[in-house]
């Protein structure tokens, strides 16, 4: 692909692979010590949401800084905060563990907003080039859960040390290719001779929303599917594998779903997928054997068809900030997520893993109702086509 020779755009597509192959395996490695330490699901929920926030709240004040003082330094150092915390982890006792994945947190925050704005900015059709960014991710966030999973049945918390070392060299590599002037795209791009229009707030919150329940039902699936068949005496490798399935339907999804908005609507888009959702997310907890792993598939699938789209459009409800909207969006995104993910430990512990999977579909229906204030008026968010 042409994109990738150059080796700005390359660099930030591994970053983002890295950073979320280390993001995906948090729910198998956090399962894992709830067993250990005996954690109720309640509280494997609020340190799931202190991991979310503590990247997701600081996306944006990254975002600005990338804005104005270029983001080849934060997405580079990103890389490399997670790659050393990650590698702490593995080493380190139980409990002082669970502080090491915390504080990794803040490297996928400080990566997410600069790598954003570079991928949007690559040219082309927006929604196209951003899930090509996005895949890379995807694929680090399916890989990552049936990664842990093996780890952890084979070589315990103490291989968690060699993909640590494995990612390293890619923020080295970011390193040098987003080194001088070229670290500075999205400063200089964010800077338009002309005054920008107008920021579109209340467009922004209807994105921010949606984007936000489909990101927690993300999230329930990653955080609480290990432990629903850990319970179920799947063996660890598996209870990560149907996760990472999951997660390999999100990334063919948000391809899949950014090249049809591109030529067709992004409105529309978001529309069907959230509302195609509903009915795997409610019936994969139920199945069993391959039936699960084909539904759990077709939730990925149509949940992630929407997030670059939805990204790309908050981008344009604040134009001229590129760095700062992508950091705003992921940023609230996730900490909306991640509280929803705090509740869902609360409701798991009253009603049973199995009740909250399946909250999932509800989630899903609020998601594709809430899309419906996307229509009507023409939206400065969307290509002239999007409607």
């Amino acid at each position: 692909m042409r994109l990738l020779k150059s080796p700005a755009f390359l660099a930030v597509n591994l970053g983002h692979l890295g950073v979320d192959l280390l993001n995906g395996q948090t729910g198998v490695l956090l399962a894992a010590l709830s067993l250990s330490l005996g954690l109720r699901n309640v509280e494997l929920g609020l340190i799931a949401t202190a991991y979310a926030l503590t990247g997701a709240l600081a996306q944006p004040v990254f975002g600005w800084l990338a804005d104005r003082k270029g983001g080849g330094w934060l997405a580079a150092g990103g890389v490399l905060w997670m790659a050393v915390f990650f590698a702490l982890y593995a080493v380190a006792p139980a409990r002082w563990a669970l502080a090491c994945l915390v504080a990794a947190a803040l490297g996928s925050g400080a990566f997410h907003p600069p790598g954003t704005a570079r991928a949007a900015q690559a040219g082309g059709q927006a929604a196209t080039a951003a899930s090509i960014f996005f895949l890379f991710g995807q694929i680090g966030l399916s890989a990552g859960p049936a990664l842990g999973g093996l780890i952890l049945e084979h070589g315990g918390r103490a291989g968690v040390l060699a993909v640590a070392l494995a990612v390293a060299p890619i923020g080295l590599f970011s390193a040098w290719a987003l080194r001088g002037p070229a670290a500075h795209a999205a400063r200089s791009s964010a800077a338009p001779a002309r005054p920008a229009p107008a920021p579109q707030v209340g467009l922004f919150v209807i994105i921010l929303l949606i984007s936000g329940l489909r990101i927690w039902a993300q999230t329930v699936v990653t955080t609480f599917a290990p432990k629903f068949y850990l319970e179920l005496q799947w063996p660890a490798s598996d209870s990560g594998a149907i996760v990472a399935v999951y997660m390999a339907g999100t990334a063919l999804g948000g391809l899949a779903g950014s090249a049809l908005a591109d030529r067709w609507s992004y409105t529309r888009t978001v529309l069907i997928t959230q509302t195609l959702s509903i009915l795997p997310f409610l019936l994969f907890p139920l199945a069993h054997g391959p039936a699960a792993y084909a539904l759990a598939a077709a939730a990925g699938l149509f949940n992630g068809g929407p997030h670059s789209i939805l990204v790309t459009m908050a981008q344009r409800t604040l134009p001229g900030r590129a760095g700062f909207a992508s950091g705003l969006i992921l940023g609230l995104t996730f900490a909306l997520a991640a509280l929803g993910t705090s509740l869902t430990g609360w409701l798991a512990d009253q009603f049973g893993l199995l009740a909250v999977l399946q909250v999932n579909a509800a989630i899903a229906l609020a998601a594709a109702l809430l899309s419906l204030l996307l229509f009507g008026p023409r939206r400065a968010a969307q290509p002239a086509a999007a409607d």
